[in-house]
């Protein structure tokens, strides 16, 4: 039987030949940015970043949490203190802004989840600011730490502003249209972050 190359791709469903492309697309875009110096470009522009480390310098904390803690700024305060006191290296040796935004995100990841982030990491299968602090739970009631934003500038900037505009009695649609305004407009593609509800 004589089967050519397009007579094979017609047979793939049309969905998983698009997710194959966006996951090449994602990967070839983080490669660009990286051979190019742009990702830690996008990422930098602080007095603390540095630049990214190698993949295999990656590694998350996992620490024990009650699973209502990462939706609920009033969960068991000990459970939150708990997964403090047990954050990495990279967040204990930070400087104090970024220390804060890592705090933040522990506390209040009902606010960062809505927020974009226009760092560049949307490349690395980020879905919101809260995914440059905070990984994907590992199992119920563990907070796995993302190191990502640790040498992010724009990551730890997004945190603040919305600290900063809830502190102020700024509503999320508020913030969130403050934070599209403000990274936006630098030219690399923002997560693809839902908008807050209500």
């Amino acid at each position: 039987m004589n089967t050519d190359r397009k007579d094979l791709s017609m047979r793939v469903p049309a969905t998983l030949r698009s997710r194959r492309r966006r996951a090449f697309s994602g990967t070839l875009a983080v490669l660009v940015l990286a051979l190019s110096g742009g990702l830690v470009a996008a990422c930098g522009g602080g007095d603390h970043a540095t630049a990214m480390p190698t993949t295999g310098a990656r590694a998350a904390s996992a620490t024990a949490m009650p699973a209502a803690a990462s939706h609920d700024p009033g969960a068991d305060a000990a459970a939150m203190e708990t997964a403090w006191a047990a954050r990495p290296d990279y967040v204990r040796n930070a400087p104090a802004r970024v220390q804060e935004a890592y705090r933040y995100a522990l506390e209040r990841p009902d606010v960062i989840q809505w927020m974009p982030c226009y760092c560049g990491c949307a490349a690395m299968q980020h879905r919101s600011n809260l995914d440059c602090f905070l990984r994907s739970r590992m199992s119920v009631g563990a907070v796995a730490y993302e190191e990502h934003a640790s040498y992010c500038d724009v990551c730890v900037q997004t945190a603040l502003l919305a600290k900063q505009r809830i502190a102020e009695g700024r509503s999320l649609a508020e913030i969130r249209t403050e934070v599209d305004a403000t990274f936006g407009g630098n030219g690399v593609p923002g997560t693809p972050t839902d908008l807050p509800k209500g």
